[in-house]
């Protein structure tokens, strides 16, 4: 195994040793700190004696310790999984047995009398920080503190004997549809996505990153590794908060902030009313769902910033495409496929389509999962002929070779009396209402027509509407077939843990309420 990122990091470590890596709170990292922090983990999993399929699980928020694990153990060759903190118990435990975990890197905060049974399925325990309900896990765990000195350095660059075809990553899908799924995914393909987003986004060592993106989610995760190997500084956020994020900025003097769209929209919101300086603010990123192009105007215009969109999925490592620093934003794109990327947009037989035209977004390339653990049946279904893998997501390519999600996902295709209309051009229009804060369009079932247009809002603090206002709205901005039926006014809606909206379970609690009329 080559290395990759350990190399990357020593490399850091060797050029500039007292550069910042990772801010956590009030502790700092340096490069050289961070690269001993990795090769202690590394050397302390072989005290472990794991097996042949072990793999290291992680529990835990974005904090020093998850990198910190994850860089050890891709050092040692300990597949690693990170869970989901937003799954259910359910889930959890079936992603434990499924993907075999028997070692877990924990945050103390997360032991309760409802979780210890939980953690306690595990033989090899290493608690990161402390909790009052430590006393309820079973003897014989490890502070992450003890288990860095536990080892010997000459076992660092050791690499641990471990079962064939098992990888270096499994990221589990969120569990939204069906039982999570597990995607497969070896270093070397990490190192092959980030080394292509680095030609896109050619970060300074100077750059100061915030980090709210949840690690264990794909594009948090291939964001913070992006950060790492391009020498500059990862500042960690746990939450969501648009006051913790502007703190941060205004406090780190942070020059790029990535996020999911929805986010977006309440800070901006915020920082309009004062208090926070984010001048050193140059680059939003946005990705993890369509930007509708109202929103990617307000950023810009009230934080002062370029924002650069982008796509992808877990399946590809994750990025797919994205705008690049040199030609800043281009409003409705989501960029030039990577160069290691192929792209083709398909028919629904998989044969391609004209430039321009719309179809199903498929790629192939390093990055591209070989498949889902133990899903054979599900990896077969997900790619189509000549290995090219169905991101199920519409889109087309324009002359100039720019990606557009121009449809959104195909499940989520509105099919009202026979027409096909797009939730997500309908939600772009709508976000140009300035009552809106947040807009979610999906299908409902009626009787004569099949499917209703449905329209799910939050407006913004202080403002009303009407559903009578939003649909005479919408009769000024889309095509008469695709003005949506009703609309339903809710003070949050359902997001997983990437902030990105959960239209399935809109779908579930629609069936259940009252809809205000429309």
């Amino acid at each position: 195994m080559a290395r990759e990122f350990y190399n990357s990091i020593k490399s850091g470590a060797q050029n500039d040793p007292d550069r910042t890596a990772i801010i956590d709170g009030e502790v700092s990292l340096s490069y050289a700190e961070l690269l001993e922090q990795v090769e202690k983990f590394s050397a302390a999993l072989e005290t472990l004696n794991l097996g042949p399929d072990s793999k290291l699980g992680i529990f835990c928020l974005n904090q020093k310790e998850f990198l910190v694990a994850l860089l050890g153990a891709f050092l040692k060759g300990v597949p690693v999984v990170p869970f989901n903190l937003l799954l259910g118990p359910e889930d959890l435990v079936f992603v434990a047995k499924d993907a075999g975990v028997d070692a877990i890197l924990l945050n103390a905060a997360f032991v309760k009398p409802e979780t210890a049974p939980f953690f306690n399925m595990f033989p090899h325990r290493i608690v990161a920080g402390q909790g009052e309900n430590v006393g309820l896990l079973k003897e014989g765990f490890h502070s992450f503190e003890d288990f860095l000195e536990s080892g010997n350095a000459s076992d660092a660059l050791t690499k641990h004997k471990r079962g064939a075809n098992i990888p270096d990553l499994i990221l589990y899908t969120s569990g939204t549809t069906a039982r999570p799924k597990g995607v497969t995914l070896n270093e070397s393909q990490l190192f092959a996505n980030t080394g292509a987003v680095r030609e896109h986004l050619p970060f300074s060592s100077e750059d100061r990153v915030i980090m709210a993106l949840p690690l264990f989610h794909s594009f948090g995760n291939i964001i913070a590794l992006v950060i790492l190997q391009s020498h500059a500084t990862l500042i960690l956020v746990p939450q969501f908060a648009p006051k913790t994020l502007l703190g941060a900025i205004d406090r780190h003097k942070a020059s790029v902030l990535p996020l999911v769209p929805t986010i977006y929209s309440f800070l901006a919101d915020l920082y309009q009313r004062g208090g926070y300086d984010v001048s050193s603010l140059k680059y939003c990123i946005s990705g993890g769902a369509a930007l509708p192009v109202a929103l990617l105007h307000k950023v810009e215009e009230v934080l002062g910033v370029t924002v650069i969109e982008g796509y992808g999925l877990t399946e590809t490592a994750p990025v797919i495409a994205v705008n690049t620093f040199k030609d800043g934003s281009i409003p409705g794109s989501v960029g030039p496929p990577l160069s290691n990327v192929e792209t083709r947009i398909a028919d629904d037989a998989g044969r391609p389509v004209k430039q321009g035209e719309v179809g199903e977004i498929c790629v192939r390339g390093p990055s591209v999962m070989k498949g889902y653990w133990n899903r054979p049946e599900e990896t077969r279904e997900a790619f189509g002929p000549e290995g090219w893998f169905k991101t199920g997501d519409l889109g087309h390519i324009d002359e100039a070779g720019r990606l557009y999600i121009s449809a959104g996902r195909k499940k989520d295709l509105i099919i009202r009396a026979g027409e096909n209309i797009s939730p997500l051009a309908i939600e772009n229009a709508l976000m140009n209402h300035p009552a809106v804060a947040e807009a979610a369009a999906i299908g409902t079932p009626h009787e004569r027509m099949g499917e209703q247009v449905s329209v799910c809002i939050v407006l913004r603090a202080g403002q009303t509407a009407t559903p009578a206002e939003f649909k005479e709205f919408c009769r000024n901005k889309l095509p008469a077939y695709m003005v949506p039926d009703q609309f339903n006014f809710y003070a949050e809606l359902p997001k997983n843990a990437a902030g990105k909206i959960l239209k399935k379970q809109l779908k579930e609690e629609f069936a259940t309420r009252q809809a205000p009329g429309g």
